[in-house]
């Protein structure tokens, strides 16, 4: 009788020990891809191109132009019908526009371990530093002005960073350097 008594409790034990296991394995699993994911994006970053719909600019000396347009177009379509056509709005846009052209044109990202990141532009005085947190396939950004960014991770490789901002749609396509 002593040996029944016995065996639901080892049975007990052996099935919580089991269940802490699999719990673990599923936690360090999850942190080791959070983790590797992380580790990915440590680094420098080049602008590439960006893209809005079929609108595409490579990020160079060429096309500041077309650069300049993909933000107009991605920021024009935010607004209403109504506000389409009010001339102030129109201005207001082309300033929001000049903002994120002097924001990303001709700039590099760094990725630093300690969720800080470094904006650099070849205009010294425009470069730009934050904090960045990795949420799943989601780059939370924010900027030492205090301006927020979410974009969604597209792809990521030992070489290669695509990120889709979250509210203008805007494609960022990166390519690691060596730096």
């Amino acid at each position: 009788m002593n040996k029944l008594q016995h065996h639901p409790s080892s049975f007990s034990q052996f099935f919580f020990r089991q269940l802490v296991i699999i719990a673990f394995i599923g936690c360090f699993s999850f942190l080791s891809a959070t983790a590797q994911n992380k580790i990915q994006l440590v680094g420098y970053w080049q602008l590439q191109k960006v893209s809005f719909k079929n609108i595409v600019a490579d990020d160079s000396e060429n096309n500041k132009e077309q650069l300049l347009n993909i933000f107009k177009a991605a920021l024009y379509e935010q607004l209403t019908d109504e506000q389409q056509s009010i001339l102030e709005d129109l201005e207001i846009i082309n300033s929001e526009a000049k903002l994120l052209f002097d924001k990303y044109y001709l700039t590099s990202l760094e990725f630093k371990p300690n969720s800080a990141f470094y904006n650099t532009s070849i205009d010294s005085e425009k470069s730009l530093s934050g904090e960045y947190l990795l949420d799943k396939k989601k780059l939370l950004m924010e900027w030492e002005t205090a301006d927020n960014n979410i974009f969604k991770i597209i792809k990521t490789t030992a070489n290669e960073l695509v990120l889709k901002d979250t509210k203008l749609k805007i494609i960022f396509y990166y390519t690691k350097t060596k730096i």
